[in-house]
């Protein structure tokens, strides 16, 4: 296919799949006629040809489709390859997915993240919306490509990094001849941790044959660069006691890049000759002369000057060069500079771009802007930036996949409205906002969205950042029950069951929509079905609907079933299952089954009697606020001994510390 040069693996875990294949993107409206859609792809065809990418894209689409022309796959993806890198957002996202799900093309997920920044950068928002899916949560899969990459190209703390993560912790399966082979690489451009791992590897045997003279040259080599934990461990190798060998953990320092080549010249004069030409190379060296002090005295005025009138005929070193300087004292220039550079493919510019708008140090924060020029660089193999996304991936990206969603979401994206409204609803304390929660649900419900109509109905029924609305929270729950939404059903049938603040009382109704959640699974929702069944008088149908929601774990319904039991009602009495699904009830809070518990163990019924036992149940009863446990705990109190009643607080204390509620 043509243009394929993004073969870099920054990869995309567990994509969505796509149905289908690419004809499922819409192109050119389908006409009636045969010989009217032949003359479409022939006039569409002589436009492609010319370049002209949004007919690429069309052409494109009429092979994925077979219009007007025998369906042909590949030559889809080759003319669509063309129209993405001449920069249409639509075949670009496209590319994305099809690279993403392996429709049509053999799935590469590093092709597919780089094309879906692509399209990103330009606004497309499902793009954002799928790269903000990439982003909410870690991937430590993807860390572990880019750092294998930046391995690959040399960089010894990615190597470093790469070693550790073979060590079987980081999404890697433990590989100890990894372990070796990377360490050793690090170790030889000398990273100092890794010559102290390295020598903890032969020290011990750990992954290798112990080898107690490769474990002192390493550690040498790392004591050499100052290293403690490396002298020590010669220490106790000196001593004869090569198994106390320790070295993980030394500090790692980074090795500086080479600068690239820099021409020299002793003559300053021939330079000044060739300024009067106004040659922007002469005066890209006129003023690294100056900078460095090559030839001529240091002079960062001059040394300003030369670059800028070098950098404004498009000099690329030059607008670098000036960037650089400039970070410090007008980060605005520098910035301007750096994007010059950068357009121009200097991936030192680009790297740049992406710490500066990363780190948010010298101007506002953007990790969409950040990570979108990290990328760049990446495409061109640079190492630090590979090594840098690697991180930033390892450690999830929660404030870029907020940044996705906003820009897919003020795009009219639906679902990214709803996660938004989630972020803000239910994030970090740091990030909450009611009132901006509602904004974004509201916006996707509009459209629909049928979670985001089921979550508006909650923020109106609680008060949740406004004031509390039950016609409007059963407007909007109404309308996520029809389109299948169990919460919302179930919540609409909890309405009509309770009626009164708007909304008329009608159990059948409240029947009607608890059956459809609980047909679902919704546990909440059977175990309210129990209770509409037996305020219907059906007890057999309520026990059957409490059975499915107490072995679900719903401590209601745990409650609601030993009650059953314990009285004979639509199920045939059993004291002892009772026992059993009140102790369970009473495990999860439930303060009416902490007293029956107490009544249990103080008369016997369906468990061997237990005063003490009894006592604390009814300790617990009260605390809860329940009556009955009251009343029993100081009829308790008047027949326990003191010793019994302090046995009794110390089972109570005993549960509090295991996390009693």
């Amino acid at each position: 296919m043509a243009g394929q040069p993004y073969d870099i693996p920054i990869g995309v875990p567990q994509l969505d799949k796509l149905a289908g294949s690419v004809a499922v993107v819409s192109g050119p409206e389908v006409v009636k006629s045969a010989a009217m859609q032949k003359r479409i792809f022939t006039d569409t065809l002589k436009s492609a040809r010319l370049g002209l990418r949004d007919a690429q894209y069309e052409l494109g689409l009429m092979y994925a489709n077979g219009s007007g022309v025998e369906r042909d796959i590949g030559q889809a993806l080759s003319w669509i390859g063309q129209s993405a890198e001449r920069g249409l957002a639509a075949a670009q996202y496209l590319l994305a997915t099809c690279y993403a799900s392996g429709s049509d093309v053999a799935q590469d997920p590093q092709k597919a993240l780089v094309w879906f920044q692509k399209a990103a950068d330009q606004g497309h928002a499902k793009a954002l919306y799928r790269l903000g899916r990439l982003y909410e949560s870690p991937h430590q899969d993807l860390s572990n490509v880019c750092l294998r990459k930046a391995a690959e190209l040399g960089l010894p703390e990615a190597q470093f990094a790469l070693a550790e993560n073979f060590c079987g912790d980081k999404g890697l399966e433990r590989d100890d001849a990894q372990v070796l082979f990377w360490y050793q690489k690090a170790a030889e451009q000398g990273l100092v941790s890794a010559q102290c791992a390295l020598g903890n590897l032969y020290a011990t045997g750990q992954g290798c044959e112990p080898n107690p003279d490769r474990a002192r040259f390493w550690y040498r080599k790392a004591v050499q660069q100052n290293s403690p934990v490396a002298y020590v461990a010669l220490e106790y190798m000196d001593a004869g006691d090569a198994g106390q060998a320790r070295g993980r953990g030394a500090g790692s320092g980074r090795v500086r890049r080479k600068p690239g080549a820099t021409e020299r010249r002793s003559d300053p004069v021939k330079w000044g000759d060739l300024t009067e030409l106004v040659d922007a190379n002469a005066g890209y060296h006129l003023g690294l002369m100056h900078d460095l002090g090559l030839g001529v005295p240091e002079n960062s005025a001059l040394a300003d000057g030369w670059y800028l009138a070098a950098a404004r005929q498009n000099d690329v070193r030059a607008q670098l060069a000036l960037a650089k300087r400039l970070e410090e004292s007008d980060i605005k220039a520098s910035l301007n500079w750096y994007k010059l550079a950068a357009a121009q493919g200097d991936v030192d510019a680009q790297f740049s771009l992406g710490r500066l708008y990363c780190s948010g140090q010298k101007v506002a924060r953007d990790l969409f802007a950040g990570v979108s020029w990290y990328t760049k660089a990446c495409e061109q193999g640079d190492a630090r930036a590979l090594m840098t996304l690697g991180n930033l991936y390892g450690g999830g990206l929660d404030e870029m996949a907020v940044a996705c969603f906003k820009q897919a979401a003020e795009q009219g994206i639906a679902e990214a409205q709803f996660l938004l409204g989630q972020h803000f609803s239910a994030g970090k304390a740091a990030t909450t906002d009611h009132q901006k929660a509602l904004m974004w649900f509201r916006r996707a419900a509009e459209q629909s969205h049928v979670l985001a109509q089921s979550a508006l109905g909650g923020i109106y029924l609680v008060g949740r950042g406004t004031v509390k609305d039950f016609p409007a929270a059963f407007s909007w729950f109404q309308k996520a029950a029809d389109q299948g939404d169990a919460a919302a059903q179930w919540n609409l049938g909890a309405m009509y069951a309770s009626g009164g603040k708007g909304v008329k009382q009608d159990l059948q109704q409240a029947l009607l929509w608890c059956r459809k959640a609980a047909e679902q699974g919704f546990v909440a929702a059977q175990s309210t079905l129990g209770v509409l069944y037996s305020l219907i008088s059906d007890p057999e149908k309520a026990v059957a609907s409490w059975f499915q929601a107490a072995e679900a774990g719903d401590p209601e319904a745990q409650y609601n079933l030993a009650l059953a039991l314990a009285k004979g009602k639509g199920i045939k009495a059993n004291l002892e299952t009772s026992f059993l699904w009140f102790y369970k009830a009473a495990q999860q809070g439930i303060v009416k089954a902490q007293s029956r518990l107490g009544l249990m163990y103080a008369t016997g019924e369906g468990v061997a009697m237990d005063s003490v036992e009894a006592h604390k149940w009814f300790v617990i009863a009260a605390k809860g606020g329940d009556a009955a446990g009251k009343a029993n705990l100081a009829k308790s109190e008047l027949r326990l001994s003191s010793g019994q009643i302090l046995e009794a607080k110390r089972r109570v204390d005993e549960l509090l510390v295991l996390g009693f509620s």
